[in-house]
This record gives structure tokens, C-alpha cells and sequence, in this order.
């Protein structure tokens, strides 16, 4: 009996016949043309403010010829996204070349492999810790900028034996938490200034949702990563082709010289990559042209010729093509509802179903509404341009303050982000660390469920206190 228990096999899970991201974004890209057949075509007139702020005019709606986009011009927006995108695209792929150089030279592992001694016992810290570090750094910045901390935040999870899924989450969902609550984003200026109300006020109630957003998360992940290192059976990844790929547990890779200076010269590129993007407002553009000078410093050091350097480079470009198609897929689905001109009657048609709510229920609903919203505008300025103007008078006449509209639109325009297959900042995220959607998916869904629960609970406590 003893010897048969010893030698039966470990549990394994089935194998997920979930589609490629590819076919679902396709199937959304079909979806999508569909419903410029079938949505009456509408448009508001737009405007521009003083401040070069494009607005929509919300008493101009009308129904005007229906244009429907047919699905065989599909490849063509598919083209027109990947050439819109391609300020987003071409760094990415840099990015993931400069990465592949700096791994070559072994720094990561060996440092990792020193970090998971060091920590040993205090793993439980690592989780919040990393997380409100990223969160606080997001108040001010969005998430694909940081696309190029991914594979980094995944290591640093190995280390400690958690999964790659761990890695993705504190980096992508902690800048996530500071961006998506608009403490200081400037998309919470552009919606505030829209609603003719004074840039960042109402702080207070979004430096508390900061908090309750950050508490939540972090309990979420570290739950989940406890559970799976003491059961790998637990994680999303087990037995799938991800589940030992950042596995450095085996990996005893001899400690140099020269890693010190390389890991100064990666410390000193994050710093001037941080301080450039808060104080000068650095894009990927600048982020990528960054990372390549990291990447040639840092390989000149630890010996590696010209011809070494350029072949990493290549080889890390690679592996990020995955995730730069994906956001030119994405940029597609909302280039068809502009064009199909179906964007606006769906925009219309949310605002005047608010009338029919219940009080209690109206705040929550204007956070619905900006999810469905952003499902088709990823865009944060976009969809400020599009639903504020809408929804300010309809929140007018049903007694919901303007500071509660715009806090609504925040969430709507932030945490969806973090689960819609068209997003370039998680699938940027997904694509360096080589995670399928559907695996993130299974991690994400009830903590996405968590957020709205919580979510709409702050806004209805916000109506309740006429939050100005």
C-alpha cells in the first residue's frame, strides 16, 4: 500500500484549450464590425476648448448614414492599427533586444540567486512591499511604461519561489492601483477641467481609494502566491509550458566582477529612465532609447563584442514581436467603431439608461458604464473626450456630484485595462514575460470582480456624501 502511494503520479491539471490571443482579438475585431451593422450610426459634434481640448458637444447627437465597416477590410485596419501603434510597437521590441543583453551577461540570476538567500523568511514582506513601490510610482504615470520592468518583476518573484503570474502582478497591477484611483494622473485634470472643476480636487477620497485599492491587491497576490509555492498544483501555470520557465532555482550562475558595475549601470539607467518620466514626462519612446544605451554600456563591460550585443538584441526582439503585434490587433477594434461611426450611439444610449436606476444604484452604474466604454476606447483622453461631456448633465439631473462623475470615469478608464484583450499595457506585459492571455485571465477575473465590488461601494458611499 505505501509503495503504491509513494509512486502514484501528481495530480495534473488539463490542458487550457483557451483560443490564442490572436483568434480572440480577431473574434473581437468580427464582433465589432458586426455591430456597425446593426447599431443605428450617430456622431456628436466635437469641439475645441481654449486649452486645445477636444469635447463632445451633448445636445448635438444625431443619426446619420450608417457606414458599416465590412469584415473583409479587416486586414486592412488590422494594418492601419499596427502603423497608428507604431510609436508603442517598434519600442517594445527594442526593449526586449536591450533586456536579452543585459540577461546574457548573467546579472539577474546571479544576483537573484543571492536575493532568495537573503530573504529567506521574510518572503511574506516582498509582496507589498514591491506592489506599493509600483503603485506609488503609477500615481503620476501610466502602465506601459513600465512594460520593460516585467521580465525584472518576474525574476524577483522566482527568486522566492513564487510564479511568473506573481512577477506580472506586482509591477503591472501595483502602477495599475496609482493610476487607475487618479490621484495625480493627468487624465483626472483633463476629465476635472471637463466637469468645470478645479484640477485634483477631491484628493481625499482618492488618496483613501489608493489605500482600500492597494490593501485589497495585496492580500489578493499574496494569498495566491502563498498557496502556490507551498502547492504548485494551486498556480495557474502548473502543467503548462510556463510553469518552470522562469524557474532559477536550478540555475547556480557564477557571481563576476563584473556584475557590480553592470548592476550600476542598470540601477543608473531605472533612475534616469524614473526621474526623465516625472519630470519630463518620458513616453516608451524615450524608455526604449534608454534601455539600448543600458544595453550597450552594460554588455561592453562584461566583454561582450559588437557582433554579441547586436545577435541579444535580436534574439530579445524576437520574443517581444508577440506582444507589439497585439497592440496594433488592439488599436483596430476602436479605429472600426470610429469609422463605423456606431462609438457615439452606444455612448448615448448608456447615458440615457442612467434615468432608469435606482438612486442607490446610479454612482455604480456611471462605473459600468465606463468599463463597457473603455472595452471600446483604451485611450484615457479619448474616453474623457467622449463620455464627459455626455454624462456630466445626465449625473447633473440625477443628483450625482461632478467630482463622483469623474471618479467613476477613473476606474472605468483604469482597472479594465488590466483584463481587456486589446490593452497594449498588459498585453505588453504578457508578451515579455511570455504568458498567454487565458492563464492571466484565470489569476485576474475574480480580483477584477473584487474591484468592481469595491469600486462601485466608494462611489455609492461618495453619492451618499454628496462628495465635492
Amino acid at each position: 500500500m505505501s509503495s503504491t502511494a509513494k509512486s502514484a503520479p501528481l495530480p495534473t491539471k488539463k490542458k487550457s484549450k483557451f483560443p490564442h490571443a490572436y483568434v480572440i482579438i480577431v473574434c473581437l475585431l468580427l464582433f465589432v464590425s458586426f455591430l456597425t451593422y446593426v447599431i443605428p450610426a450617430g456622431e456628436y459634434n466635437r469641439v475645441k476648448t481654449p486649452e486645445g481640448i477636444t469635447m463632445v458637444d451633448k445636445d448635438s447627437f444625431q443619426y446619420v448614414q450608417a457606414k458599416p465597416v465590412k469584415p473583409w477590410l479587416i486586414p486592412n485596419y488590422i494594418l492601419e492599427g499596427l502603423q497608428k501603434q507604431a510609436n508603442i510597437i517598434f519600442p517594445l521590441l527594442l526593449i526586449g533586444g536591450a533586456l536579452e543583453v543585459i540577461l546574457a551577461t548573467g546579472l539577474f540570476h546571479a544576483y537573484c540567486n543571492r536575493l532568495a538567500r537573503a530573504c529567506a523568511g521574510k518572503e511574506k514582506w516582498f509582496i507589498p512591499v514591491i506592489l506599493t513601490l509600483f503603485a506609488v510610482i503609477g500615481i503620476t504615470q501610466s502602465t506601459n511604461k513600465f512594460i520593460g520592468f516585467a521580465p525584472l518583476g518576474v525574476m524577483l518573484a522566482a527568486t522566492l519561489g513564487y510564479d511568473a503570474i506573481v512577477g506580472v502582478a506586482i509591477v503591472l497591477l501595483g502602477v495599475g492601483i496609482g493610476f487607475s484611483t487618479g490621484i495625480l494622473a493627468p487624465t483626472t485634470a483633463v476629465a476635472q477641467e471637463m466637469a468645470q472643476l478645479t484640477a485634483y480636487s477631491g484628493m481625499w477620497l482618492r488618496v483613501v481609494s489608493f489605500v482600500l485599492f492597494l490593501i485589497l491587491t495585496s492580500v489578493y497576490i499574496s494569498r495566491y502566491a502563498e498557496r502556490a509555492r507551498k502547492d504548485p498544483t494551486k498556480s495557474v501555470l502548473y502543467g503548462t509550458n510556463y510553469e518552470n520557465a522562469f524557474d532559477l532555482s536550478g540555475s547556480d550562475v557564477a557571481y563576476s566582477g563584473k556584475h557590480p558595475l553592470i548592476l550600476a549601470i542598470v540601477v543608473l539607467s531605472f533612475a534616469v529612465l524614473m526621474f526623465g518620466c516625472i519630470r519630463y514626462g518620458w513616453g516608451l519612446v524615450e524608455t526604449a532609447v534608454c534601455f539600448l544605451w543600458m544595453a550597450l554600456a552594460g554588455g561592453l563591460v562584461y566583454g561582450f563584442g559588437p557582433s554579441r550585443i547586436a545577435t541579444e538584441i535580436v534574439k530579445g526582439a524576437k520574443g517581444m514581436t508577440s506582444a507589439a503585434l497585439i497592440v496594433g490587433l488592439g488599436a483596430a477594434v476602436a479605429i472600426i467603431l470610429k469609422d463605423g461611426k456606431v462609438l457615439d450611439t452606444v455612448v448615448m444610449n448608456l447615458a440615457k439608461g442612467l434615468g432608469y436606476m435606482p438612486d442607490w444604484l446610479k454612482a455604480p452604474m456611471l462605473l459600468i458604464i465606463n468599463v463597457i466604454v473603455n472595452g471600446f476606447v483604451t485611450s484615457g483622453t479619448g474616453q474623457a473626450a467622449v463620455v464627459m461631456p455626455v454624462l456630466v448633465p445626465v449625473a447633473d439631473i440625477a443628483g450625482i456630484t461632478r467630482q463622483t462623475t469623474v471618479l467613476a470615469y477613473k476606474f472605468g478608464d483604469g482597472f479594465c485595462n488590466y483584463i481587456l484583450p486589446h490593452a497594449s499595457a498588459l498585453m505588453g506585459f504578457l508578451g515579455a514575460t511570455g504568458i498567454s492571455y487565458d492563464l492571466w485571465m484565470k489569476f485576474m477575473m475574480k480580483l477584477f470582480g473584487l474591484w468592481m465590488l469595491l469600486g462601485s461601494a466608494i462611489l455609492a458611499f461618495a453619492h451618499f456624501i454628496h462628495y465635492v
